[in-house]
C-alpha cells in the first residue's frame, strides 16, 4: 500500500499536490517570540550549556573516560560529551588534557590492540577523528582544531576485487602517526598513516599531510607542501626540557 509520505511528496496526483503546497506554506510560518516564555527557554539553554555542561563533564563523563583509559593524568577537562571509543584501543592521556565536543577514537584492524597517546597540556578540538593502525602519538602543548582526522589505518585494500570481497588492507596500510610537541593543526586537516609532524610545526586548515613535516615548518595544500619556516624561539632546547617553563621563568 502506498504510504502517505509517498503520496504527498511524489506530487503525481491533484490531492497530493494540494497537500504538499499546504505543508510547504506551513513550514514557512514564522513563530513569533512570546515574551517571558522564550526568554526563559533561552536562559535555560544558556544555563545548561554554561553551567550544567561543564559539571556533567567533570562529574559524569570524565570518570567514565578514566575507566576506559590505561592511564589519565591530572586536570582532565571535557567541555561536552566523552569521546566515542571503538575497537581495542589502549589510551594514555597526560596531565591537563582538554577535550572539546564530540570525538571518535578508533582502533583499526580486527583482533589487535592499538595505542593512542596524548601528552601534557594538549587541546583536542571538536569532531576529532583518530584511527590508530598501530600507535597514534600526540605530544605536549599541541593544539588540534575542529574536524581534524588522524588516520593511521587504510581500512580497505586498493585492489578493487579484494575490496569488494571485504578483505582487509595490506599490512602497509597501518602505520604510526606522530605529532610532535607544540604542533598546531588547523580545521579540517587530515594526517595520513606513517606521517611524523615535527616539533613546533603548523598544518594549515584543510591540508592533507602525506609525508613527514620538519619541525618549525608551516605546510598547506593537498597534498601538503612547506610554505614557510618559523623562527626558532629563544627557549627552544632539547625535547626533554619544557620550553614553556623556560619562557615563564624569563618573564
Amino acid at each position: 500500500m502506498r504510504s502517505f509520505r509517498s503520496y504527498v511528496f511524489s506530487r503525481d496526483t491533484r490531492g497530493g499536490r494540494k497537500i504538499f503546497a499546504v505543508l510547504r506554506r506551513v513550514s514557512r510560518w514564522d513563530v513569533p517570540v512570546i515574551p517571558g516564555i522564550h526568554h526563559l527557554l533561552l536562559a535555560e539553554r544558556k544555563f545548561r550549556k554554561a553551567i550544567l555542561g561543564p559539571l556533567f563533564g567533570k562529574f559524569y563523563y570524565a570518570p567514565l573516560l578514566r575507566m576506559t583509559c590505561k592511564s589519565v593524568g591530572t586536570g582532565l577537562l571535557l567541555y561536552e560529551n566523552m569521546p566515542k571509543t571503538l575497537g581495542s584501543l589502549e589510551i594514555t592521556l597526560g596531565n591537563r588534557v582538554t577535550l572539546s565536543g564530540e570525538q571518535v577514537w578508533m582502533s583499526g584492524g580486527a583482533g589487535k590492540t592499538n595505542r593512542f597517546v596524548v601528552g601534557d597540556d594538549t587541546y583536542l578540538g571538536h569532531a576529532l577523528q583518530v584511527i590508530s593502525g598501530s600507535t597514534v602519538t600526540i605530544g605536549r602543548h599541541v593544539l588540534i582544531a575542529n574536524r581534524v582526522v588522524l588516520n593511521g589505518f587504510d581500512g580497505h585494500p586498493l585492489d578493487p576485487i579484494r575490496r569488494a570481497a571485504g578483505e582487509p588492507p595490506d599490512p602497509s596500510g597501518a602505520a604510526p602517526i606522530t605529532i610532535g610537541d607544540f604542533v598546531w593543526i588547523g580545521n579540517d586537516a587530515t594526517i595520513l598513516s606513517g606521517v611524523t609532524v615535527g616539533r613546533g610545526a603548523v598544518v594549515a586548515s584543510g591540508a592533507v599531510v602525506t609525508t613527514d613535516v620538519p619541525e618549525l615548518t608551516v605546510v598547506a595544500g593537498i597534498p601538503a607542501r612547506p610554505i614557510r619556516t618559523i623562527a626558532k624561539p629563544a627557549e627552544w632546547s632539547s625535547e626533554e626540557r619544557d620550553p614553556v617553563c623556560d619562557h615563564t621563568a624569563r618573564k
